[in-house]
């Protein structure tokens, strides 16, 4: 009986703390992976790489959505992966890609762990592997969480760019006077006006713009309006810390506009998506 081709799929992925961290680079799973398969007699049909992006879902991952349409389509009957963890990191995701594969006849082969899911061996093997993946991802989003709250208590900044700020360091902030005269008219006239529309419309005939050119709206002059790094504050999970950079407002301006936005219903969803409460 003649034995069946074999025709792979190769996946690759690296996030940038894990090239960082781990010494993971496309170009070398490329590489290694292309050189494994052509000793097995392997034909590959094509190659899937998606860089610096997280392992924690498929939904943002271009070429791993490009590899599930192509597997259904049944493009490849396997899929080679430099490890579990380059693939998924999710264990409802690896569960349900097992699933899919079994009815359209993909094995998936992981280099590094020597499973291969065409076996039934290889099918428990990588439910196990699947399981602690996640729990790694899990313990690294404590670990990530725990360092930034540290660093908010510290008066780090938490955020990357905000609208009336340069970047300091990679702790910290000094004000951008242009940019900081933009924030400053927004408080001001919106105290005086109470409308949004009629701020931003304001804001136009001065000539002012966010940081990328974008021109003021009702809607971008609320965001400003509710950020509380404008009075010397960091946000970070529902809770603020005073900030170690100079603030471009007053605490007492902040909290006017903030009682001022509750009371017409025009509190805005900022980035930290949260209602801003009063900073005492």
């Amino acid at each position: 009986m003649k034995k069946k081709e074999v025709i792979v799929a190769i996946y690759i992925r690296v996030s940038t703390l894990d090239q960082a961290r781990e010494g993971y680079s496309l170009k070398m799973q490329e590489q290694t992976l292309r050189e494994w398969c052509k000793e097995k007699g392997y034909i590959i049909y094509d190659l899937y790489a998606d860089r610096g992006i997280s392992g924690k879902d498929f939904n943002h991952r271009p070429d791993m959505l490009r590899l599930m349409r192509d597997a259904k389509d049944g493009c490849f009957n396997s899929v080679v992966f430099w490890a579990l963890s380059r693939f998924t990191r999710s264990v409802q995701d690896l569960y349900n890609t097992l699933d899919k594969f079994q009815k359209w006849g993909v094995s998936m082969v992981s280099y590094t762990e020597a499973f291969d899911t065409s076996t039934p061996m290889g099918r428990a093997m990588i439910g196990i592997v699947g399981v602690f993946a996640q729990l790694e991802r899990e313990i690294t989003s404590e670990r990530v969480a725990a360092a930034m709250q540290m660093r908010a208590a510290q008066g780090k900044r938490t955020c990357s760019e905000i609208l009336g700020y340069d970047k300091k360091g990679k702790d910290s902030f000094s004000v951008n006077p242009q940019e900081a005269e933009y924030v400053k008219f927004c408080f001001e006239k919106y105290l005086e006006r109470k409308n949004l529309s009629e701020v931003a419309e304001l804001c136009r005939q001065h000539g002012y713009r966010g940081k990328r050119g974008k021109e003021p709206c009702a809607w971008t002059v609320s965001v400003i309006l509710s950020r509380p790094q404008y009075c010397g504050y960091n946000p970070y999970c529902g809770e603020y810390y005073k900030g170690d950079y100079d603030p471009i407002i007053s605490i007492e301006t902040y909290n006017k506009v903030q009682r001022l936005l509750e009371r017409q219903g025009k509190i805005a969803v900022s980035y930290t998506h949260l209602t801003l409460p009063t900073i005492c």
